[in-house]
């Protein structure tokens, strides 16, 4: 039986924190032992972070190394992480052996990985997100620096095409290997079926977005181009799900735009999947993304996706026309809007959204991560 570790810098609600849930809820544990390592206890950056709880199933094993919650432990670990030898801090901190030890995010987690002290385990780094964001403002020397702490892994993994494309444009010489993520279809469908919501109309089309309000997921320039579509007189609803930094920006784009009529933003859902299955259309309107969890979750409701072509999501719709990409900009978004509203394609988007989520099935991506983990003697 293989021993795993898969790190991560906080078990907050996010999207690689739920497919990491998801994979390792649905892993074989006569095959695995399985230990889930979150660096800190709570989340670091905001509160408009959601801890996950009671998630793991039995046989999971899970902890944290640092209760971030005192401030002395969180601004301790963090002078001593920069200023010195970062394998002893592994050493201090991780007592376990493990057979594979997985880096699940960008950042702490891979440089943790990167610097552990188990010299048998295998080392692999995860890629979530488009690494020409993150790195185009490093320097030369910077950029050599983050060369040399993926050189400490066995191999790198990425979520998407696009993000393994992204990772080769800086690193060329590094071999890389896309594991999409999965969407657990069964579940998402029976928890959209704990409440039930009807439009008020037949004719008005309900558009509905989820995700953090950060600035990378352009919710402002969306909020710009529904207001040019209102003053073309459609009949439509919006629904903004989430919470985030740029909350009262974001209340105040809408009152200034006049949008109050048709945009309600109903905050932090535990269980956004019965809003979302009775939309016309998510909407993903970020300017970079992995591979967007929302966007496979829509699909498995049969909710046709508005999305900008950002990272991952030629992946996700393959040859399939699971709804619209869009040019990354208010502009391509204004002119998708306007297509579905006036065109009546949804039911062949449905339709192909369906076919195509069965590619992501939680059954699918554990097949192929399973059969790459037992490719490591």
């Amino acid at each position: 039986m293989k021993k795993i570790a898969f790190y991560i810098e906080s078990l907050v609600v996010g999207g690689a924190e739920k497919v990491l849930i998801d994979l390792v809820n649905n892993m074989n544990l006569n095959q695995f032992d399985i230990t889930v390592i979150s660096i800190f206890k709570n989340s670091v950056y905001d509160q408009y972070c959601y801890q996950f709880e009671d998630t793991f199933k039995n046989g999971i094993n899970y902890r944290y190394l640092i209760d971030n919650g005192i401030r002395r432990k969180y601004l301790g670990f963090n002078y001593l992480f920069q200023r010195i030898n970062k394998k002893w801090i592994y050493k201090r901190l991780v007592k376990e052996q493990f057979d594979i030890e997985i880096a699940f995010y960008e950042g702490l987690p891979t440089e943790f990985v990167a610097n552990s002290a188990n010299k048998r385990s295998i080392k692999l780094a995860w890629l979530h997100t488009n690494q020409d964001r993150l790195y185009k403002q490093l320097t030369i020397e910077e950029k050599k620096q983050k060369e040399m702490l993926y050189k400490n892994f066995d191999k790198i993994i990425a979520v998407s095409n696009g993000v393994k494309g992204s990772f080769h444009n800086i690193f060329p010489e590094m071999k890389v290997k896309t594991l999409y993520n999965p969407v657990n279809i069964d579940e998402i469908r029976k928890k959209s079926m704990d409440k039930d919501y009807r439009k008020n109309s037949k004719n008005e089309v309900l558009f509905v977005s989820v995700g953090r309000l950060i600035p990378i997921k352009g919710y402002d320039r969306l909020l710009q181009g529904l207001k040019k579509i209102k003053q073309m007189e459609y009949k439509w609803k919006y629904w903004m799900i989430g919470d985030g930094s740029e909350k009262e920006k974001l209340e105040n784009l809408i009152r200034k735009l006049e949008l109050e009529d048709n945009v309600k933003m109903l905050g932090h859902q535990d269980n956004p999947y019965y809003y979302l299955k009775n939309a016309d259309y998510l909407i993903c309107s970020s300017y970079e993304e992995g591979f967007s969890t929302v966007v496979l979750e829509a699909m498995a409701l049969g909710v046709p996706v508005i999305t900008t072509d950002c990272t991952g999501m030629k992946d996700i719709f393959g040859m399939y026309e699971c709804g619209i990409i869009c040019e990354n900009s208010q502009e391509g978004l204004e002119v998708a809007l306007s297509k579905v509203l006036n065109e009546d394609s949804r039911d062949e988007y449905v339709k192909n959204a369906l076919d195509r989520i069965n590619e992501f099935s939680i059954e699918n991506r554990i097949q192929a991560l399973e059969e790459f983990l037992n490719g490591f003697s």
